[in-house]
């Protein structure tokens, strides 16, 4: 473990770890920004490489200190400048740490309760929070299919609330992908409106489930439709004809975990 003093925010370690606000070099340098003690301490909980730790003396528990540094490859004390710089907050949080990427594949993910599929998700604050939500059901994890946004934005990492750390993220092409639901073990569904299409509450969701959710403003594929031997829907009563990505996938995981 190195330790650096570092009072500019004009520094090149700051502004390298800056320029990961940008997806192109999170891309090249596989790494990513992680704001805040929860974060970070769940990052490290969880075995993720801490590659910076960033903090400001004096504003942390010594305990909680101890366990980021020990696992850190280079710590930089920093002052509130530095921070205002790092930080993408108006109350810059007292630690900030860059984190190597993870990535799994399809085959390495073990389903026993839930896995969500999301087909060309776009939102990362819907990303973040339904990681969080599978976190709270205890799923298994999320398998990104086709092209969607950067899990490891800040806008992702920060909607996530640490569970990104917790849950495995998988990607997968489109064709990939349904030649993995075509021989999972369990109960594979989607949600969508074609001609074979339910209401949720019909289906008995044995475990282990596969739920396969879409984009935010197309819903599923055509061709993705077409590969689940189960579609549903949720019932809209009200004026509003449609629910938030999140919040629809939340109110299924819950539903699973019912049966």
């Amino acid at each position: 473990m190195k330790i650096k003093t570092i009072t500019s925010p004009a520094n090149e370690e700051i502004k390298a770890m800056r320029a990961l606000d940008m997806r192109k070099e999170r891309k090249e340098t596989g790494l990513f920004l992680a704001e805040g003690l929860r974060h970070v301490i769940e990052g490290v909980d969880n075995g993720w490489d801490l590659v910076r730790l960033a903090y400001k003396p004096g504003m942390l528990k010594n305990a909680d200190l101890d366990r980021m540094k020990e696992k850190a490859e280079l710590v930089l004390e920093v002052n509130d400048a530095v921070l205002e710089k790092l930080s993408h907050k108006d109350n810059p949080q007292s630690v900030i740490g860059v984190f190597k990427q993870r990535i799994h594949k399809l085959e390495d993910l073990s389903a026993k309760r839930c896995l969500v599929a999301l087909e060309q998700v776009r939102d990362p604050g819907n990303l973040g929070t339904i990681l969080r939500t599978i976190d709270a059901v205890g799923g298994d994890g999320v398998i990104l299919i086709d092209q969607c946004c950067d899990p490891f934005s800040t806008e992702a990492v920060r909607a996530s609330m640490g569970s990104l750390f917790a849950v495995p993220v998988a990607m997968a092409q489109r064709n990939d992908f349904i030649t993995f639901a075509k021989s999972f073990k369990g109960t594979v569904v989607g949600t969508a409106l074609n001609d074979k299409t339910v209401d949720y509450r019909q289906v008995k969701y044995e475990q282990p489930v596969l739920l396969v959710m879409g984009n935010e403003q197309a819903g599923l594929t055509p061709e993705l439709q077409a590969a689940l031997p189960n579609t549903v829907k949720l019932p809209m009563t009200g004026r509003a004809d449609s629910l938030n990505l999140a919040i629809a996938t939340g109110v299924m995981l819950y539903k699973i975990l019912e049966d």
